[in-house]
């Protein structure tokens, strides 16, 4: 059986950094599959929250680069990075994992029966998990940060959380 590809997009990425929790992905899935397209949309951040802490990852190992596979001309409403993000997951032979927070390419996700989670999925796992004390703080850096997650979303993660 082929092992679970955790495959994120750019957006979980830069929002993780920018909390100054880019290391709970490690933590969570060992391995972090990205595509090329997501590779070089994070790396022209240019100083921007996201970069220098990929490039960490990579050297360090825990997050692979993997070509842009075949297949993206499936997901035209799509941004390169979330419809490359997508063809992997289809392509992969298992169990699949998607980070992602653009709404329109986890409906896509959604429909296609891959498992998608985003940044507010992850602070609330990592909080239940212990690894984290408080989300709020995070939330509340994100939005310093210019990093959008709505109102809604933040509301209910926190009362999942309870930290309200």
């Amino acid at each position: 059986m082929a092992k679970r590809l955790v495959a994120a997009d750019a957006s979980p990425l830069i929002g993780l950094a920018a909390a100054g929790e880019s290391g709970l992905l490690r933590e969570f899935f060992g391995t972090v599959t990205i595509t090329r397209a997501v590779h070089d949309e994070v790396m022209a951040g240019n100083g921007l929250p996201g970069a220098a802490e990929l490039a960490g990852a990579i050297a360090a190992g825990w997050v692979e680069v993997a070509r842009n596979p075949a297949g993206l001309r499936q997901f035209p409403e799509l941004g390169a990075g979330e419809a490359s993000t997508l063809a992997l997951a289809l392509k992969h032979d298992g169990d699949s994992l998607v980070l992602m927070d653009e709404w329109l390419g986890r409906a896509r996700a959604r429909e296609l029966g891959i498992t998608v989670t985003g940044i507010a999925g992850l602070l609330l796992a990592a909080r239940k998990a212990g690894l984290v004390k408080r989300i709020q703080p995070l939330f509340e850096r994100l939005a310093q940060r210019d990093f959008r997650v709505t109102e809604d979303v933040v509301r209910s993660v926190l009362d999942e959380a309870g930290e309200t």
